[in-house]
Formats: structure tokens, C-alpha cells, sequence
């Protein structure tokens, strides 16, 4: 109901892991609605969280994501500060951790799983 709200009235909507509610084809039309200038008529915007990396390439502009993360406290930075191409697939990039710090740390996984194997 958010959303239409949105539509109708423009602001912003903010949801917090946005895919806990919907799977992921669900979620990718909500965010292309909010694209289509023929439906969001009032220019809403909607900013949200996610884990789902893919979402990533629902957008052709790389200068309205934020990349957050947790290195030495937590930072957000326009992922077009951070790459300057858009003919990449961003959920590659992402998951691939070539933005730095997307990704756990083989040796954090390697310790979690001896820590797990030890367990008695």
C-alpha cells in the first residue's frame, strides 16, 4: 500500500531488506515501477535494502546506488564513485568483491568452519 501511496501522493518510501516480503521477480517489478515515469507520476523514490545483488542490474545508472559497508565503521559510497563503467553487470562486480569488503573473507569462512567442526 506504500507504493501506491507514493505514486499517488510522491515522496519517498523506504523499505529495510526490501526481499523479505517478496521474491525476487516481485521485488524487481516494484522497483521498474517506480522507474516508469508513466506510472510514478509524482517522482516518488524509493530507497531501499537488500541482499539480493542481482536487483543490481535493474538500473542503467550506476549514480543511484549506494554501496554500504562495514570497514573500520560503516560507509556508504555511490557505486558510480567506484565504477565508472555501466556496460558491467553490477551483481558480478559485487559478488565477485572487486568492490572491496561485498563478500566474506575466505579466511572468516575457514574459521567459522573449524569453529563448527570443533563444536562437541
Amino acid at each position: 500500500m506504500g507504493a501506491v501511496f507514493s505514486f499517488l501522493e510522491g515522496g519517498y518510501l523506504i523499505v529495510d531488506e526490501l526481499e523479505n516480503h517478496f521474491n525476487r521477480e516481485i521485488v524487481s517489478i516494484l522497483i521498474r515501477f517506480f522507474m516508469d515515469k508513466k506510472i510514478n507520476k509524482k517522482g516518488a523514490t524509493l530507497i531501499f535494502s537488500t541482499h539480493y545483488s542481482e536487483l543490481l542490474d535493474e538500473f542503467e545508472r550506476n549514480d543511484s546506488i549506494y554501496i554500504t559497508k562495514n570497514k573500520d565503521g560503516i560507509t556508504a559510497e555511490k557505486l558510480s564513485g567506484i565504477l565508472k563503467r555501466n556496460d558491467i553487470k553490477k551483481s558480478e562486480i559485487y559478488d565477485s568483491d572487486f568492490l572491496e569488503g561485498t563478500v566474506p573473507a575466505y579466511e572468516s569462512y575457514i574459521a567459522l568452519k573449524k569453529a563448527l567442526i570443533s563444536l562437541r
